[in-house]
């Protein structure tokens, strides 16, 4: 299926006080800056769609000379000052030929993920024959958000909408029309720009792209359909790990020879909430990784494809990774159990196994001097900050779906 991208850079910004477009955000590799409108072609390009064209209007020339630089195709508005569905009707009327799909992307929403993209591309590839085509839109929470999926042939319906009179803009033109929420685990979809302070919000939740937020995580256990005792458990496993990243903060905090940065308790409970992603598969912990870095997360890939087994150099900090792997040997199910039980029960199914019970008593031993590190550089016993957490979310009358209000932002 040939799609095209048409992203909007027409507005006059007079909230912002600055062109939106080349608003730097850092969305490079290693956390470097680019123009939002960099950002979002480097996510277009890296789910296939190439075919992108810009919409310019107020700043029309550095638009079009920054969207040329970036090999784009350029339309201009004319009017402008008509808003945005003007935008979207001259980026219609420039479609490339041949698309049988379009993307309407206002370039102040820069931080959708390109797993929903993907979504959305994936749902229009699974389209029926008999039915007429659909509109798709990203939905997170049950909030419809950016950008709408369009297909071609409702063309002509939004253009001739446009020749009305155009009120109510793209939604009204898309009332009556065949439409589709697409569930996404991406908060992102609806945050935008249009203040200065909203941009320094995006400017810091840009900096976690490449991982999830606590609800998002949550989300994204709900469409990998995963089962409430596994839910219960991944919901364990997060609030041990945000405790434990919580107490090594403050016991960090003015401490002259601690890490600039501690670690971050919301990137630790999202770890923990998706350690198990992928439990039943073989090698679970690996594919866990695997399926998240396909998503476009590495960040969050990284946090569960060793909570297995690992160990950490006496010069390397304790990261959320770490905690993640800890706090996961707390949980057995959603309760508390010490680590000599936790291993001491694998040793008792493997007992007549000797080579298997070697490899126990050595992860275990890895996790006793984890546990050991912790406690000294946290001040407190790991084992008890756990059995409190735990103890705290067994009280929690607000249910499973309670972690997806919890902690939705860095």
């Amino acid at each position: 299926m040939k799609c095209c991208a048409i992203l909007l850079a027409a507005g006059q910004a007079s909230r912002m006080g600055a062109v939106k477009a080349l608003l730097p955000l850092p969305l490079l590799p290693g956390g470097a800056s680019c123009s939002a409108l960099e950002g979002l072609v480097r996510c277009y390009r890296g789910v296939g769609v190439d075919d992108i064209l810009v919409v310019s209007g107020f700043h029309a020339g550095e638009v079009e000379t920054a969207a040329r630089d970036l090999g784009l195709a350029v339309a201009r508005n004319p009017r402008p000052e008509r808003g945005m569905f003007s935008s979207v009707c001259v980026g219609l009327r420039a479609m490339p030929v041949g698309c049988e799909s379009c993307f309407v992307h206002p370039v102040d929403v820069p931080l959708v993920r390109p797993m929903t993209l993907s979504a959305l591309l994936d749902a229009a590839a699974e389209k029926s024959p008999h039915g007429p085509p659909q509109v798709l839109l990203p939905s997170f929470n049950g909030k419809s958000g950016h950008p709408p999926l369009l297909p071609a042939p409702y063309r002509e319906h939004i253009l001739a909408h446009e020749r009305r009179g155009g009120q109510g803009g793209l939604c009204a033109a898309l009332a009556d029309l065949p439409r589709r929420d697409v569930p996404v685990a991406d908060s992102f979809i609806l945050e935008d720009m249009d203040h200065p302070e909203e941009y320094a919000r995006l400017q810091d939740l840009a900096a976690g792209r490449d991982a999830l937020l606590p609800a998002e995580a949550w989300s994204l256990l709900r469409l990998c359909r995963v089962q409430e005792r596994g839910l219960r458990h991944a919901r364990a496993v997060g609030a041990v790990a945000a405790a434990l990243a919580r107490t090594l903060c403050e016991r960090r905090e003015g401490q002259e020879d601690a890490p600039a940065s501690g670690p971050d308790p919301e990137l630790a409970r999202a770890g923990g909430l998706l350690h198990d992603i992928c439990k039943g598969q073989p090698g679970h912990e690996k594919a866990g990784g695997r399926f998240l870095a396909g998503l476009g997360l590495p960040a969050a890939a990284a946090l569960v494809a060793d909570h297995r087994d690992l160990s950490l150099p006496a010069h390397a900090p304790m990261s959320e990774r770490e905690l993640v792997y800890l706090a996961d040997k707390y949980c057995h199910g959603h309760d508390f159990v010490p680590l000599e039980r936790r291993f001491g029960q694998k040793l008792e199914i493997f007992a007549a196994d000797p080579e298997a019970c070697a490899a126990i008593r050595s992860r275990l031993a890895r996790a006793r001097a984890m546990e050991t590190r912790l406690a000294r550089e946290a001040g407190r016993a790991p084992a008890e900050i756990a059995r409190e957490a735990l103890a705290a979310l067994a009280e929690d009358d607000g249910g499973l779906e309670a972690v997806a209000g919890n902690g939705g932002g860095r």
